[in-house]
């Protein structure tokens, strides 16, 4: 992916700055975008802005660091200031890609906020919850990705004229989740999800007849800087409570993202939702540890997370449960199992 130009939206940590390593790793020039900065932002505008990320809200990282891991990985990393929720910015964004490189090979919408309050605003009932958490989930990380694709499609639309030979077509990466199939956390969240599945699904229709892939990506239970955040302060065993036995870094959707973006035969899978599990068993890459975490949908996965007792854990391995899965319109009939 040598000189394949690249966006990843809202990658100053999590899955964002896993993908963004990844591209790097293939030598691939990553912008890398986010309200998270090392440099003082001075500008008023800014500051007063809606969904400005703080270490509080958004834990520790920044654009500038990750910008950097992605040069150390093998790429070049492009750290850009960018508010998703104001599209002056976005538009501001793109033009600086068309200004120092003409074209984008591959947008990967990423962005995406906790509303306030964290896991706990999270796991409330929708009567529980003022608009605001609905305006969060839907603004960044749904209507964000809208916004930035837009913008990004005369990018896109260069790079079937002008990306070098042995570059893959251009695509469109929706970072989605289980939540847009079977409930989640709470209502906004499922709705914001779902929305971007639709999303992804219709993009891909109206892209038929060009060379472009569209593709909604389902990460797993990612072990993030967040959630490590949130195991030291409690709030996971609090409002989570699942064991992260079988979790995958972040790194592991950044793989999935390698896979199918060089997969000469991706545009079958364009409009499609993919598990990042499952693109691991057929494309046969597995996580930095060098295991392959089971898919959500999967008995290894779903017995051992809700099922067992932590004794049971102790005595049965992820790995002695059948990987059998459940098909996704079972998980779409409510809510997951109560843990045992």
């Amino acid at each position: 992916m040598k000189d394949c130009v690249c966006l990843v939206t809202g990658a100053s940590r999590g899955i964002g700055k896993g993908i963004a390593v990844e591209l790097g790793k293939q030598g691939a020039i990553v912008y890398v975008t986010g309200t998270s900065s090392t440099k003082s932002v001075e500008d008023s505008a800014k500051t007063s802005a809606p969904y400005v990320t703080t270490q509080a809200s958004g834990g520790p990282g920044t654009i500038e660091e990750t910008a950097s891991e992605v040069t150390a990985a093998g790429g070049q990393g492009i750290a850009v200031y960018c508010n998703h929720a104001v599209d002056t910015d976005v538009e501001k964004l793109m033009n600086l890609v068309q200004a120092q490189h003409g074209r984008l090979d591959i947008l990967i919408n990423n962005v995406f906020r906790l509303p306030e309050g964290g896991p706990a605003q999270l796991n409330k009932k929708f009567w529980e919850q003022g608009p605001e958490v609905w305006d969060t989930l839907l603004t960044v990380g749904c209507r964000s990705h809208y916004v930035a694709s837009y913008y990004a499609m005369p990018l896109l639309f260069q790079s079937q004229k002008q990306r070098p030979a042995h570059l893959p077509r251009p695509m469109i990466g929706m970072i989605s989740s289980f939540g847009g199939n079977g409930y989640t956390f709470n209502l906004p969240y499922g709705v914001a999800k779902a929305a971007v599945d639709r999303m992804a699904k219709d993009m891909a229709l109206e892209l038929a007849d060009e060379d472009m892939c569209v593709v909604s990506f389902y990460p797993g239970l990612v072990n993030t800087e967040r959630t490590q955040v949130s195991v030291e302060n409690g709030d996971w065993e609090k409002f989570v409570s699942l064991p992260l036995d079988n979790s995958e870094t972040p790194n592991f959707t950044g793989k999935a993202i390698v896979a199918v973006s060089t997969d000469p035969d991706n545009k079958k899978k364009s409009g499609s939702v993919q598990v990042v599990a499952e693109l691991a068993e057929e494309y046969g890459f597995t996580d930095v540890s060098g295991r392959q975490p089971p898919s959500i949908r999967s008995l290894r996965f779903l017995l051992h997370s809700y099922a067992f007792s932590d004794e049971m854990r102790q005595k049965i391995k992820p790995e002695q449960i059948p990987n059998w899965k459940i098909p996704f319109w079972v998980m779409a009939q409510g809510a997951p199992p109560s843990q045992g």
